[in-house]
């Protein structure tokens, strides 16, 4: 087995459960997108709508009562990890009346926000009830930085300040960072806040295309050329590690031995071609307008949770999770050890998750080449 430097580290009890759960096909971890309304509006964004959009839908949105239902049912067939994510979840309404209903099942709730919400009253409820993690994304390290890709002004030092205090408060924070064109002369300035506040931060430099959100932009989004995302990955991994271990990281490259693009504590490697990830096999995604797909990033398959109960809905989705094949070519190339690609991924770039992702082979191949120049440039 390769020894990777770079891993997220799960603990072990954790890790048996999810082997557990995914050989019995267990639910064990589960998303409930409540909303797709946010206060943001990211160049990225892969869901957001506005409130007039969402009322013009033609599905409505799964009411408190729903959710509530769900949750219990999940809970019962196994579900014990939860995350609370939108659109910004702390805007949906009914936000603290499901979150205090979940906590009493004893559910483990993470919660997605961008952190611009996050005042003494929530803290307060956290502090109380407190979740299992709270994900927080970073944008940037300035105002100005976050009107450029969020269209939120005035927001950056609330932000941070919400952080600090959430450390401050005990409570488990995790940063992530979608990097961009928009953000990326930020990057250095967001590794130093979290190390100065000892928060992980997870950077991405990949961005899905949004085609939840419109189908037309299969391949496409407001996101760095696959070269320059290569280049910021290793940038990134400079920045957090330092120059001895980026060396070493360089070398890796060059042996395929580094940890795949943006795989996170949900991923896992691919088997025979078929979806890489945990996705409908033991985790789940309900989307606001009551879909259960096998992972948020796509809108397909899906399995109307209008019509069936959880239990009913979740054997549909092992059923239809099980035919999704990613590409025989992504699954003999040599690259696969350091590509993220999943299919996820292959669905968004091409329509289709069993064609080949080509933004992700260049940013390999890119990152390959980058890795050799500066080597050779090093030895020189």
């Amino acid at each position: 087995m390769m020894n990777f430097p770079e891993r997220h580290v799960v603990a072990p009890l954790t890790e048996k459960l999810y082997q557990k759960a995914d050989m019995e096909k267990i639910p064990l971890n589960g998303t409930f997108e409540l909303s797709p309304v946010c206060n943001f509006s990211c160049r990225m964004c892969y869901i957001r709508k506005t409130q007039k959009e969402v009322a013009m839908h033609d599905r409505k949105m799964v009411t408190l009562e729903q959710w509530i239902q769900i949750g219990k049912e999940a809970r019962d067939e196994g579900m014990l990890y939860l995350l609370l994510t939108g659109g910004e979840p702390l805007l949906w309404p009914d936000f603290w009346k499901l979150y205090d209903a979940l906590y009493e099942m004893g559910l483990l709730l993470s919660v997605n926000t961008n952190g611009s919400l996050i005042n003494e009253e929530v803290l307060e409820k956290w502090k109380t009830r407190p979740p299992y993690r709270v994900n927080i994304t970073l944008y940037g390290a300035t105002d100005e930085t976050y009107e450029a890709l969020c269209h939120a002004p005035n927001v950056c030092s609330r932000v941070k300040s919400a952080i600090i205090k959430m450390k401050e408060a005990g409570l488990n924070v995790k940063l992530n960072c979608s990097l961009t064109p928009y953000n990326a002369s930020d990057l250095r300035k967001m590794v130093e806040f979290a190390k100065d506040n000892k928060v992980q931060l997870t950077v991405s430099t990949y961005m899905y295309p949004p085609v939840r959100r419109n189908a037309d932009m299969t391949g496409k989004n407001d996101r760095f050329l696959p070269e320059d995302a290569a280049w910021y990955h290793m940038q990134r991994y400079r920045y957090q590690k330092g120059e001895d271990a980026y060396v070493e990281f360089l070398e890796n490259i060059q042996k395929r031995m580094i940890i795949p693009l943006g795989l996170d504590e949900n991923c896992v490697d691919m088997k025979e071609g078929r979806i890489r990830c945990r996705a409908g096999t033991s985790t789940f995604w309900i989307t606001w307008d009551g879909y259960m797909t096998p992972c948020g990033m796509m809108p397909e398959p899906e399995v109307d949770m209008q019509e069936l109960d959880f239990t009913e809905a979740w054997k549909n989705l092992l059923e239809v999770s099980s035919k999704l094949h990613t590409s025989s070519v992504c699954e003999k190339c040599p690259n696969q050890s350091m590509c993220h690609s999943c299919a996820a991924m292959a669905y968004a770039e091409t329509g289709m998750t069993s064609e080949v992702p080509k933004y992700l082979c260049k940013m390999i191949d890119a990152m390959k080449k980058l890795a050799d120049k500066e080597l050779i440039s090093r030895d020189g």
